[in-house]
């Protein structure tokens, strides 16, 4: 059993974490009545799901009862998938909400401050077909991911930030968050490497004999050598999986699934996830070194303000009002007038970027 001292003092996303029974410290749940609930609710809602090709993902519409069915149809060389951000409300997603540990709770996300500026949908809700991969990708938000698994298995691998790495995944920002513009409010990775390419072995599963061939990035340099995870785990039903949303992570689906996604920002990276959001939208990284720190004393609140006001006056602002909000700051903090600046020698230029998100999971893992 874990501790809440526990978990802050060692795991909390620092390293990916497997947690048993996490929605039962209430009692036993029944997450098959839940899941019918769900169909019985939405059934004849229409959405979205996914076909996975070698190096593109076709995008289709369906009432979700036959969305349900077409994914039981998948396989590793056509995989079918389902994932859906805002289909969950009400009754039906606190049924879920309330069953997080309660060590997993504070999440600034969700609260007025952060909303006020910038909505992030609280979970997301997925179903995955047999040999269903998620896209390879490092979340956006440097935020601390979750994952729980109603029903199947899956198999999970995550790799640090390293040179090597990045150097065989050849990874490409893209834009998240563009409701407001169109280069996004942040920005995740993603890479056309895939951990699970080829699989063989015959019904591969947990306990069963198989193995994985991975194809390295089309765009990596030329010898690059596939790096092997750092962690890798089988996550089972009525399992969670919490970890580090900025490290590469690819999940395979041995069978049906069906998972909720979300994640969360406490006052162990909100710092960092606030950074992110300043440096996508412009701010010079020592400019947002600088204020942070003068920020840090403050309470969260302020911080967050201060901090996505000053992102979101750059990102969206022409130049003249992106620089009435900084000299607004500078005199609130005590700085020298120039010290938020975005750079002695003009804005500093983005990151290659893709315009779109290759498939429907590139945000977040199934």
């Amino acid at each position: 059993e874990v501790s809440a001292e526990d978990w802050a003092e060692r795991l909390d996303g620092r390293q990916p974490v497997l947690l048993t029974h996490a929605l039962e410290s209430r009692g036993r749940w029944d997450p098959r009545a839940w899941e019918e609930g769900v169909l019985g609710h939405y059934g004849q809602r229409v959405v979205a799901y996914s076909t996975r090709g070698r190096l593109t993902t076709c995008q289709s519409y369906a009432p979700l009862s036959r969305a349900w069915q077409l994914v039981d149809g998948s396989s590793h060389a056509r995989p079918v998938s389902y994932m859906d951000e805002h289909l969950l409300e009400g009754e039906v997603l606190d049924a879920v909400l309330s069953r997080v540990p309660a060590f997993m709770r504070k999440d600034y996300f969700q609260e007025e401050g952060f909303k006020r500026h910038i909505r992030i949908p609280p979970v997301c809700f997925s179903r995955g077909g047999r040999g269903t991969r998620s896209d390879f990708h490092a979340d956006f938000l440097d935020w601390t991911g979750w994952n729980v698994l109603l029903r199947g298995d899956k198999l999970w691998r995550w790799w640090r930030r390293r040179p090597e790495g990045d150097a065989a995944f050849a990874g490409v920002r893209v834009p998240r968050l563009k409701e407001a513009h169109p280069e996004g409010l942040a920005a995740g990775w993603e890479s056309r490497a895939d951990a699970y390419a080829e699989v063989h072995g015959e019904n591969p599963g947990p306990g069963r004999p198989h193995s994985f061939v991975p194809r390295p990035s089309p765009d990596a340099a030329p010898g690059a050598a596939w790096p092997e995870p750092d962690f890798e785990t089988t996550q089972r039903a009525g399992e969670m999986v919490v970890f580090p949303g900025s490290w590469w992570h690819q999940v395979y689906h041995y069978d049906e699934t069906v998972a909720l996604a979300s994640q969360y920002c406490n006052d162990r990276i909100l710092a960092r996830c606030l950074a992110h959001v300043l440096e996508w939208c412009g701010v010079g990284a020592a400019a947002v070194r600088l204020l942070l720190a003068r920020l840090g004393s403050e309470a969260p609140e302020v911080q967050i303000d201060e901090a996505l006001r000053l992102a979101l006056a750059t990102r969206l602002q022409p130049p003249e009002g992106a620089e009435r909000e900084r000299r607004r700051l500078e005199a609130q903090l005590g700085l020298a007038a120039g010290a938020l600046s975005l750079s002695a020698h003009g804005p500093e230029p983005p990151p290659p970027c893709l315009g779109e998100a290759r498939g429907a999971s590139g945000s977040r893992g199934l």
